[in-house]
Parts: structure tokens; C-alpha cells; sequence
């Protein structure tokens, strides 16, 4: 008897683990993978569009073929929408039916990754050069229309909001708050690391979710000028805020002993710098959900899911920005000398200043 319930035991256990839910051999589904980060700031979109499913013949038949994931060029069209916007509850764009502009982007290849883990050859990709409107239309509700020619039936949509700007209300000695209003006026603004940290305030920019500065060091060896940019925290605001900060970017500890780092095996001498530029990274609130489904760490290796907002695919369509102050003091709390003679004590070949 129980060898007979033993037998029925294995003979149950191998039924169960032969059952799958989904079939290998499924009719093929054409399903696009698309990256497009748009930025009012630069003069070019650029659309990245693949294949996520290779075909319906073996898999194995397909890893020989180079463009078994590209759509070749004339197979697809890609297209970009401005929709006239009514803003709603803090800041956010609501779409109408009123059309502002409307763009086909042009098929162009571009050189991949040269070298390394998974080098690659030229990519495909599509762009448009919008215009200044463009900058003007921040208040739009945006859409990237994907089309299968010759049908010209959709493939796939995706819609976001651009990130925004403020009108500039500053003069000439305001404080870094307004680094994102009117970076070309804040020369001369001083950047300090108070209390071992360096200290940043800004107002919020419209439908600005994510933001992240960055810290660009910069020295000179010989008769070349060098840079090292040090990235700073992440800061995420809610859409009702009236001011962000004061927010600590970046210990004076952690400046130093990065540039110790990086210069670790210098054996040049070294002038030091006494300025700085800082930049800040401002992502919309597809492009926030993005990034933080993929930072998610799940202890066991299970699976999560990464935001995509690809209607009939999978990827990311979104906006950032960038806001640049260039040529900002660096003291160590108010004293010039302070930080330069810091930087010569790291022992890396630092021995004066210009």
C-alpha cells in the first residue's frame, strides 16, 4: 500500500511540473520596444523603436539575423503630436482635441556601443527637429503616434507632459534658489558647503518630479583643463510644492575623497580651481516612475515589474531638463582658501590655484 501511494505521488508530481502556462509556439505578436526622453532645451527628438518579439520560426533560427529586432526602414512610421493642454490641479496637462503641431520623424542610423560588454553596430533610430515653438508649447499634451506601414494601422501610443519653466523674477545677488529660473544670471552666486555639506534651495518647475544635481570639479594638468562630475542626492517632490530645499547635494567629505579617488594614481602637478558648475536634472513624472521601478531591489530575485507607459508596447515616453549654473564659487564656509588648500592636502599633486 504504500508503495502504491509512493508511485501515485511521483506520478502526480511529474503531471504538475510538465504544466505550463503559456505555449512557446504562440502566434506571433508584434510587440515594439520604445525609449524617447524629450527635453524642451535641445533642438532634436530622438525615438529609439525595436522589436520585443523576434518571430514566429525557431528563436534559435533568429539569433544569426542582425536586424531580427529592428523594424528595417520603411516598415514602421513614427510620428509626434501636439495636442492643445488645459492645465489642471498642480500644474498638470490635460489634452484636448485641438491639434497644435504635428511631426514625422526621419529614419537615421547612428554608431552603438563601440566597445565592451555587448558592443554593437549601427542602431536605428528616428528623429524630428521640432522648432522654437517647441520650447513655446510646454503646456501641450504631447503624443508619439508608431505606425506599420503600408497598412498604416497603430502599432502603438504614448502620451506625456513636458517639464516645465518659471518666467525669471530674480536680481543679481539672489540666492542658488533660482537655479532653475535663469541659470545664465546666477554667475558670481556663491556655493558653499555649510556645515560639511553643500546647501541648495530652488523653486519647483512645473510637472518637475525627480530632481538630481550634479557637481562638475574642475582642474587643470599642464596646459589642459580636466573635469570631474560628482552626482549628488535625488530629491522627489510632490506637485503641490511652493520651494524645494534647503537640500544637502553633497558632503565636503565625500567631494574630496571622490576626487582623491579619481586621482589616485596621479603623478602630475596640479592646479586647483576654486569654481564650480552645477547642474540639475529635472525628470517629469513618467520618467520619475520609470526610474524608481527601476531601482527597486526585491530580495530573492522575484520579479517586479518596470513602469512602461507604452500603449500597445513596452518602454518609456517622457520629458527631462537640465539647468546649468556655470563658474560658481566653491568656498568652505566663506573663507576663498579654505577649499583649495584642502584639495592640496589630499596629497594627488594638487600644489596651486588659477
Amino acid at each position: 500500500m504504500k508503495k502504491s501511494l509512493l508511485l501515485l505521488a511521483i506520478i502526480l508530481l511529474t503531471f504538475t511540473s510538465c504544466t505550463v502556462e503559456f505555449s512557446p509556439n504562440a502566434p506571433w505578436r508584434d510587440v515594439p520596444s520604445v525609449y524617447s526622453v524629450i527635453d524642451p532645451d535641445e533642438d532634436t527628438v530622438w525615438v529609439r523603436v525595436q522589436r520585443c518579439y523576434l518571430g514566429e520560426d525557431n528563436l534559435y533560427n533568429y539569433s544569426s539575423i542582425a536586424d531580427s529586432n529592428y523594424y528595417l526602414p520603411g516598415q514602421i512610421s513614427v510620428h509626434l503630436l501636439a495636442w492643445k493642454g488645459v492645465r489642471g490641479e498642480h500644474n498638470s496637462i490635460v489634452g484636448t482635441n485641438q491639434l497644435v503641431d504635428r511631426w514625422e520623424l526621419t529614419y537615421t542610423e547612428r554608431p552603438g556601443k563601440p566597445e565592451g560588454n555587448f558592443p554593437s553596430g549601427l542602431q536605428p533610430l528616428f528623429y524630428c527637429v521640432p522648432g522654437p515653438r517647441f520650447i513655446a508649447d510646454t503646456d501641450c499634451l504631447f503624443q508619439l503616434v508608431i505606425l506599420r506601414n503600408p497598412a498604416a494601422d497603430t502599432l502603438a501610443t504614448a502620451t506625456t507632459t513636458l517639464v516645465g519653466h518659471r518666467e525669471p523674477t530674480i536680481h543679481l545677488r539672489d540666492t542658488v534658489e533660482e537655479i532653475l529660473v535663469n541659470p545664465s544670471l546666477l554667475h558670481g552666486h556663491d556655493f558653499r558647503f555649510v556645515k560639511g555639506a553643500s546647501s541648495l534651495e530652488w523653486n519647483p518647475v512645473p510637472r518637475g518630479r525627480r530632481y538630481q544635481p550634479f557637481i562638475t570639479f574642475y582642474y587643470r594638468r599642464m596646459q589642459d583643463t580636466c573635469s570631474l562630475t560628482i552626482p549628488g542626492g535625488v530629491y522627489r517632490a510632490s506637485g503641490n510644492m511652493d520651494k524645494i530645499g534647503p537640500f544637502n547635494a553633497i558632503s565636503e567629505d565625500r567631494f574630496l575623497s571622490l576626487i582623491k579617488n579619481h586621482l589616485k594614481d596621479n603623478t602630475d602637478s596640479l592646479f586647483t580651481v576654486n569654481n564650480v558648475d552645477i547642474t540639475i536634472s529635472v525628470c517629469n513624472e513618467d520618467l520619475n516612475a520609470y526610474i524608481n521601478s527601476l531601482d527597486r531591489t526585491v530580495m530573492g530575485g522575484q520579479e517586479t515589474s518596470t513602469y512602461s507607459n507604452i500603449d500597445g508596447g513596452v518602454g518609456i515616453f517622457a520629458s527631462r531638463r537640465s539647468h546649468i549654473t556655470v563658474n560658481v564659487p566653491a568656498d568652505s564656509f566663506g573663507n576663498p582658501n579654505n577649499l583649495p588648500q584642502r584639495l592640496v592636502d589630499l596629497g594627488v599633486g594638487f600644489y596651486g590655484h588659477f
